[in-house]
């Protein structure tokens, strides 16, 4: 009995420190996850073109303390797609820009928007302008700041404009991973935070 006792402790250490070292692990990739929000009904089938531009002064995604945790990355964000029964389905992996139009894409598409390949200007374009994405290790603790610029024009008239920024903190424990955390709440709340109903509505007063 106090073998088989034993043996059970022996396979529950060595399953621990296989997840601790699973989680520890450091990728070339961080992961991204996204959940829209629930869509409303009315803007369905209604057309829309989005544009996503790099308006940041400084491009530099690290502070030199979240680097040197994250020495393997490699630029590269693999984004998921959470679904309402909490299925998580791989979009792809993305740079910085193709991260953030992805995210906004499948947005618009989960409102149930049509998003058009070419500009047309008799139809609505929003206009997504990166000022900040940037991830920082302060005292054993991930913090992600993101802000960004919404525009929307019609008929080459500026209908609405607004800036959304916001920051999300979180103790590291096992390293990447709640950096990743931190930055996929972050990442959702902010996408999901643009009213693009109400984009729309001051299109049509």
């Amino acid at each position: 009995m106090k073998k088989l006792n034993q043996s059970l402790l022996l396979i529950l250490l060595i399953i621990l420190i296989s997840v601790l070292a699973t989680a520890c692990a450091k990728k070339p990739y961080i992961n991204v996850n996204y959940k829209p929000l629930a869509p409303p009904g009315d803007l369905k089938n209604k057309n829309i073109y989005l544009v996503i531009k790099d308006a940041r002064s400084d491009t530099t995604i690290f502070s030199k303390s979240a680097e040197a945790e994250l020495d393997n990355f490699t630029n590269l964000f693999a984004l998921s797609l959470l679904t309402d029964k909490k299925d998580s389905v791989l979009l792809g992996v993305f740079d910085t820009l193709p991260l953030f139009k992805k995210a906004f894409s499948k947005r618009l598409e989960n409102l149930g928007m049509n998003i058009l390949t070419d500009y047309k200007k008799t139809e609505p374009s929003i206009e997504i302008a990166l000022q900040k994405f940037f991830l920082d290790l302060v005292d054993r603790k991930w913090i992600v700041d993101i802000s960004y610029q919404a525009s929307m024009t019609k008929e080459n008239n500026l209908i609405f404009k607004e800036t959304i920024s916001g920051k999300a903190e979180r103790v590291k424990v096992f390293g990447q991973s709640d950096a990743e955390k931190a930055l996929s709440e972050i990442f959702t709340s902010l996408i999901n935070k643009l009213d693009i109903q109400k984009l729309l509505m001051q299109d049509n007063p």
